[in-house]
């Protein structure tokens, strides 16, 4: 399985008719596009103004050829109206060589990444809206210790998640080796099902197993005791984001 992320920011007052345009337009486009299972448009909760397109897919393939046709430049172009200007500007010289202050358009960020393991939860049947809430979670690892930390996401902290009240799917993502990151993605029914997971200690349970494949900086900063660690930051620290899903359909 392949997933793609799709991030970009919301012009203001723009959100509402963004959902319904990803709802009535870009879901039914997806839909037709084969190997695609689910897609979904989700807002941040940390930062509200930033948004995803999340979608799934069977194969790296069948994502590159939704690209290869068009078919996401054409959709994206659609959607622009609906995208935020960032709030940096260049200057320019206009025709009549007078000073003029352009804004520089912020461009979606694309990120695709090979599922290396999920759980096998069926979800909801086809044309059903998907869980409500999603978690995601990135994590710098060791390098040369991505293979270990692949097998103890699989062996621990996938089936402890499937026992958790409202966790629907589970997926690690793996980045490109450069980077060594990874992300842990979790789909949930509601918030609150969510936030109950964060607040009975499992999450802190499952890092702690894993920790000694983090990255050093990450380790330096959990030998500080936790009255240090949370008030210091690094550049490898382990990042939690919460996004509610605005609209989002399975199609297999």
């Amino acid at each position: 399985m392949y997933m793609r992320l799709v991030q970009f920011d919301v012009a203001k007052g723009a959100l509402s008719p963004l959902r319904e345009h990803y709802a009535n337009r870009i879901i039914p486009a997806l839909q037709d596009m084969t190997g695609c299972r689910y897609a979904g448009l989700m807002q941040s909760i940390q930062h509200p103004g930033q948004c995803i397109s999340l979608t799934l897919w069977d194969s790296q393939e069948g994502a590159q050829a939704y690209e290869k046709k068009g078919v996401f430049q054409q959709l994206m172009g659609e959607a622009r109206p609906y995208f935020s200007s960032s709030s940096e500007f260049t200057v320019q010289l206009s025709e009549n060589l007078t000073l003029e202050y352009v804004p520089v358009p912020i461009e979606p960020v694309v990120r695709a990444f090979p599922i290396a393991e999920h759980s096998d939860d069926p979800g909801p049947a086809q044309g059903q809206s998907d869980a409500m809430w999603l978690r995601i979670v990135s994590m710098k690892v060791l390098p040369g210790k991505l293979e270990e930390f692949r097998r103890l996401y699989a062996e621990q902290a996938i089936p402890a998640l499937r026992k958790v009240k409202g966790c629907r799917h589970v997926y690690l993502l793996e980045s490109d080796a450069r980077s060594h990151e990874v992300l842990s993605v979790t789909r949930w029914d509601s918030k609150q099902d969510a936030e109950a997971y964060e607040k009975d200690g499992l999450f802190e349970q499952l890092l702690e197993t894993q920790k000694h494949l983090l990255s050093g900086l990450y380790q330096w900063k959990r030998g500080l005791g936790k009255e240090q660690a949370d008030h210091s930051a690094t550049s490898e620290d382990v990042m939690v984001e919460h996004y509610t899903v605005l609209a989002g359909r399975n199609f297999k």
